[in-house]
């Protein structure tokens, strides 16, 4: 029998030897799952350093998702090249460490960096955009080249390329999954926008540290330690050394907000990112404080002696407090989706809460659709930052506030809007809208509606009706007299009725705002 030539080629196969797959596939994994995490907390996070000085509009997380995006595809380009050129855990180490230090050193940058973009007005479209590329963009690259670099570093023969890179892939998904939760849910309320982005810093570093053993390469990992030490260092020296707000009492995220607590001038204030929210004078905690509050009196010389009111936004509670106070009948429901809010309200601005003040954790108008209840007055007054909530504003919305009003009753709507020019837009939808609803629409600028005021933003006060008759202004300011001085001195109140407009507000050129269709952040830039 002839025997069978040795040089006989043998049948090709892709199985790699077990000396060709890689040495630590644990580690692999472990690495994309936590860059993954960290990646989506980061961009999670990133909303909450932008909003104090951009807002939290949808140019925000627009800004924040498409940058992230874009670092992501520039990453898993430039980490395939590097991967084939150097396929070695040091290079990998390399990778995980320097976004480390870059996110670690963020909150001693960011603060200053965006006030400077804010204060240089270029727009609630470009001034976020900017700052996001400049703050997240360079880490967000280098955290997109680990995937595609542990593909090559695991995947050792062509015929497992497919399995091994959908199985990295599919972990680091599951670890951004874990990451968005995790920031969202639970760090953010409870940690604080600086110390988490410490926190994610330190983590890649400790990463990269694991990752630079793995490869033996000690000393690397010495150093990388030495990094982390030196970043806790700063971290404790820039937290000790901080000069104290005067009179700060509360500065912390919520799940809706970032809040700011302070004290100034005998006055205490409360801020929404970019907004002035609420204000009490603590030698009269009773006071309405803020003008339009003060504005916000006149409702009852359009719906004398209410009974029952509904609030939708709590804030610090000052109106809806002296209701209570200076209404003795009236029976006052205050909705707001903020917990922390409430707990704020309560503890510092001394709002009670009993059988005719009663305060409500939930959304606006998940509340009007679950209770059956009739009111004289509907005071919506709900802001995220700087703007309403779109689901707040829209023609819907308003029908399910009509079904709850009583016979004769009102509503009113706080706006922050121009009455005329470039910035009017915003006002004029939400008066258009609120106009398709109810019969009769009242404009009352908390400022003259003459001179610079006329395009300046400021607090408007809309007060609208099923009553098809409507009052003029020397009408509306005899009842004020008539009504007396209740909330405020009537001398003031006849004031402020003084303010109600008679001419025309445009709206051809706006929309009607509906569910579909509410670009309330598009109207408040223009």
């Amino acid at each position: 029998m002839a025997k069978r030539s040795s040089h006989h080629p043998e049948p090709h196969t892709d199985k790699p030897t077990p000396q060709a797959r890689a040495k630590h596939p644990w580690l692999l994994h472990a690495v994309v799952f936590v860059c993954g995490a960290v990646l989506m907390g980061l961009e999670i996070v990133g909303s909450r350093i932008l909003a104090p000085y951009f807002g939290n509009s949808i140019f925000v997380w627009g800004s924040l998702i498409s940058v992230v995006l874009a670092a992501l595809s520039l990453g898993y380009w430039l980490g395939g090249i590097m991967a084939d050129r150097w396929p070695r855990l040091s290079v990998l180490g390399a990778l995980i460490a320097i976004p480390g230090i870059l996110i670690g050193l963020l909150p001693f940058v960011y603060p200053a960096f965006n006030r400077t973009i804010a204060a240089s007005e270029m727009g609630a479209r470009i001034s976020p955009l900017i700052a996001c590329v400049v703050l997240f963009l360079i880490p967000s690259v280098f955290l997109g080249t680990i995937s595609p670099f542990a593909v090559r570093l695991q995947a050792r023969a062509v015929a497992s390329v497919g399995t091994t890179a959908g199985g990295l892939y599919a972990i680091s998904t599951a670890g951004s999954i874990v990451g968005t939760l995790v920031t969202a849910f639970y760090l953010i309320p409870v940690m604080g926008v600086s110390n988490i982005t410490h926190g994610l810093g330190l983590t890649l570093l400790l990463t990269a540290v694991v990752v630079f053993l793995g490869g033996h390469r000690p000393g690397r990992a010495s150093l990388t330690l030495l990094c982390m030490g030196f970043l806790l260092l700063f971290v404790v020296w820039d937290a000790r050394t901080r000069a104290a707000e005067p009179g700060l009492i509360l500065d912390m995220d919520s799940f809706y907000n970032h809040i700011h607590l302070a004290d100034e001038s005998g006055t205490r204030y409360m801020d929404f990112d970019n907004l002035r929210q609420s204000a009490m004078l603590l030698s009269d905690p009773w006071e309405l404080r803020l003008r339009y509050t003060r504005f916000l009196a006149l409702a009852p010389a359009f719906r004398p002696e209410p009974q029952r009111v509904l609030i939708l936004g709590l804030g610090g509670g000052s109106f809806p407090k002296r209701l209570y106070r200076d209404f003795p009948q009236v029976v006052v429901d205050v909705v707001d989706i903020d917990p922390e809010i409430i707990a704020i309200a309560k503890r510092y601005f001394q709002v009670p809460e009993d059988s005719r003040l009663r305060l409500h954790l939930r959304d606006g108008r998940r509340f009007l659709r679950e209770t059956t209840d009739k009111y004289d007055l509907i005071f919506l007054d709900a802001y995220n930052s700087d703007t309403i909530p779109f689901h707040l504003t829209t023609q819907e919305f308003y029908r399910e506030v009509e079904a709850h009003l009583a016979p004769g009753g009102f509503v009113v709507s706080n706006i922050i809007g121009a009455l005329r020019g470039p910035r009017s837009p915003f006002f004029r939808a939400m008066y258009r809208t609120l106009a398709d609803t109810f019969s009769t629409v009242y404009v009352v600028p908390t400022y003259d509606g003459g001179g610079a005021f006329l395009l300046s933003e400021i607090n408007i006060l809309l007060f609208a009706t099923r009553d098809t008759t409507r009052m003029t202004r020397a009408e509306f300011m005899g009842r004020v007299g008539r009504v007396g001085g209740k909330l405020v001195p009537a001398s003031e109140l006849m004031e402020y009725a003084s303010h109600l407009l008679e001419f025309p507000i445009a709206t051809s050129d706006v929309p009607i705002l509906t569910d579909d269709y509410a670009p309330v952040e598009v109207l408040r830039a223009s």
